[in-house]
């Protein structure tokens, strides 16, 4: 009965150091505030974390990234605008714009930059306008270029992300288009730019319109800045919440995050930025893309790069630790095993031969 009860806690223990070190190895997946949100692979498009990335979102003005895209994949930067009544007078009071004039002419890269950095929605509806002819049919490219990048919970109204009930994404179709954006260097470029400033125009003849990126992470010295930062755009309205979709790149792995409808924590703090650097720290420290073994038999090391877990923990000889510790438990197992199996048979024979005895003893 003793050696039964040793066994049992032998066994107890085996299962409790089996646990321990698959829980040590992963980390624990970050806590999220955010009602969804998601971490994507920029190059291969593998989510690493989720939640709730499928749900239909309002998405405020992270919808300029696919204004801005089209107008680069339709216009050149130095294309001049002019700037309508109707796409600067439909902006209501309280809503972010660049103090653009009517009639003033920008080029497509001025706009771009407002568009991107400080958010000016009346920068939207001038290229809506410019290459849809009217906001309504520039929505249309839109959606249609959502569906050619393989989006399937998307649908826009207007090119800026002012609420309309039918104007929704997704955490994983923003993250699919801004996955697609990234792969443009002028994006790429404009959306980690700090600062632009407008210049002087007929219709506005000062250059003091100095557009200031709304992305905090970029920011150094800003509580929330985070050092591998690299993009891409915050949004917020009434019914949006706080959105950011955000890139970090580190030593060559990039990441996308997306945080939609973020409020404040319990504490007071932004909860978009605190999900997006425990998104994005949550990635750098337990993926990283696969150095291939031979990198001349690979056309492309980037192209042909897997996921693979780093465990931050110590390895032998490039084989994984657990390894040794789960057959030297298991051995231990096996051996008590036998030992207790080997004890039972035998008192089953002295069991038996004692019946015997009695047989022969008391006919």
């Amino acid at each position: 009965m003793n050696f039964q009860k040793k066994f049992l806690r032998i066994l107890i223990l085996f299962f409790f150091i089996i646990l321990l070190v698959n829980t040590s190895v992963f980390a624990d997946e970050p806590i999220i505030y955010s009602p969804a949100a998601i971490l994507m692979d920029a190059k291969s498009g593998q989510v690493l974390y989720e939640k709730n990335a499928n749900s239909l979102m309002f998405p405020a003005s992270t919808t300029k990234i696919m204004t801005a895209i089209i107008a680069l994949e339709n216009c050149s930067l130095d294309e001049k605008i002019t700037a309508s009544h109707d796409a600067i007078t439909s902006i209501k009071s309280g809503y972010t714009n660049a103090n653009i004039q009517v009639g003033e002419q920008l080029t497509m890269e001025e706009l771009l930059y407002a568009l991107l950095l400080n958010s000016a929605n009346e920068a939207a509806n001038v290229i809506a306008e410019r290459i849809g002819g009217t906001i309504e049919n520039f929505a249309h490219i839109m959606n249609a270029k959502a569906i050619e990048l393989g989006c399937t919970g998307t649908h826009f109204v207007n090119a800026n992300g002012i609420h309309a009930d039918n104007h929704f994404t997704t955490a994983f179709d923003l993250a699919t288009i801004t996955r697609y954006c990234m792969q443009n260097d002028t994006f790429r470029h404009m959306v980690s730019t700090l600062t632009y400033t407008l210049p002087a125009t007929e219709q506005y003849p000062t250059a003091d319109r100095i557009l200031k990126n709304s992305n905090h992470l970029l920011t150094e010295g800003h509580p929330f800045y985070y050092p591998y930062a690299i993009g891409v755009k915050t949004g917020f309205t009434t019914q949006a919440k706080n959105c950011l979709i955000a890139a970090s790149n580190k030593d060559g792995y990039e990441l996308i995050s997306i945080v939609l409808h973020a409020e404040t924590t319990e504490d007071g703090r932004s909860a978009r930025y605190l999900d997006t650097i425990n998104l994005l720290e949550y990635g750098n420290q337990n993926f990283q893309p696969a150095v291939p073994e031979n990198i001349e038999n690979h056309v492309s090391s980037q192209e042909n790069a897997e996921l693979i877990i780093t465990e931050n923990t110590e390895e032998i000889s490039g084989i994984d630790y657990r390894l040794f510790v789960y057959i030297l438990l298991g051995l231990v197992v096996i051996r008590l095993l036998i030992a207790f199996l080997k004890k039972h048979v035998i008192i089953y024979r002295a069991e038996k031969l004692k019946k015997r005895a009695r047989r022969y003893l008391n006919p």
